[in-house]
């Protein structure tokens, strides 16, 4: 990381907001601990291209998490 990109990410915790960056070494931190079981991921690219990635696991279940993911994000719009 650049320390351009360090600067815009300690002014972007100082402002409350949630970067990529955060998310993914959020999300590290809990792999490292023994957390995490299964991933799976929807990311949108600056020329708009969504991607999506997902661990080894059941079809079924990834689809299972998504619409978690789907209602959790319902239900903090709600609040």
């Amino acid at each position: 990381m650049t320390p351009l990109d360090e600067v815009l990410e300690r002014r972007s915790k100082r402002e409350g907001k949630v970067t990529p960056r955060a998310v993914i070494e959020n999300l590290l931190q809990a792999i490292e601990r023994g957390d995490v079981e299964t991933v799976v991921f929807v990311a949108r690219q600056p020329d708009g291209l969504i991607k999506s990635g997902w661990s080894n696991t059941l079809h079924t279940e990834l689809l299972g998490l998504l619409e978690c993911g789907k209602n959790h994000v319902l239900c903090n719009m709600s609040e």
